[in-house]
């Protein structure tokens, strides 16, 4: 394998339907840990996104990121308040809902049962080349 990897073709397809999965997961998690307006959405995501040596092409766009959180809160997931921020500008703050955090829960069940789960353990093993250290998460849980 190259340091630099292109995709075309049905690898992009299926690199956009994974992260654009993952997109949605990964705001409603960052909207649950504070209140936050769409442009820092975008900075945190871009830390999640910023890949080295890799060519997919991940963009968090405003035309891509306001319209989930759009949907999120026709859905009941999300609120949208307007508040002038502190450069004197109207922005919109997201905050979770009681259903948002419930679909968190789901997804939170969701990533333990695969990170408990041996065929799960491989494919990760497999598709990142690491194991998944069991260890170190169980030391995390308990200080939570």
């Amino acid at each position: 394998m190259t340091d630099e990897m292109t995709f075309d073709g049905d690898e992009k397809k299926i690199l956009k339907h994974f992260f654009n999965g993952l997109t949605r997961n990964l705001i409603l998690w960052i909207i649950s840990k504070e209140k936050i307006h769409g442009y820092g959405i975008m900075k945190k995501l871009d830390e999640f996104f910023d890949f080295d040596n890799v060519n997919c092409e991940i963009k968090n766009t405003s035309s891509k990121v306001y319209p989930i959180l759009r949907k999120m809160e026709d859905k009941g997931l999300i609120i949208g308040e307007w508040q002038i921020n502190e450069n004197n500008k109207r922005v919109k703050y997201y905050t979770i809902t009681d259903e948002g955090l419930l679909i968190l829960d789901n997804l939170r069940n969701v990533m333990n049962y695969i990170v408990n789960n041996p065929s799960w353990l491989m494919f990760y093993k497999d598709m990142a080349g690491v194991e998944i250290n069991h260890e170190k998460r169980d030391r995390n849980e308990k200080s939570d």
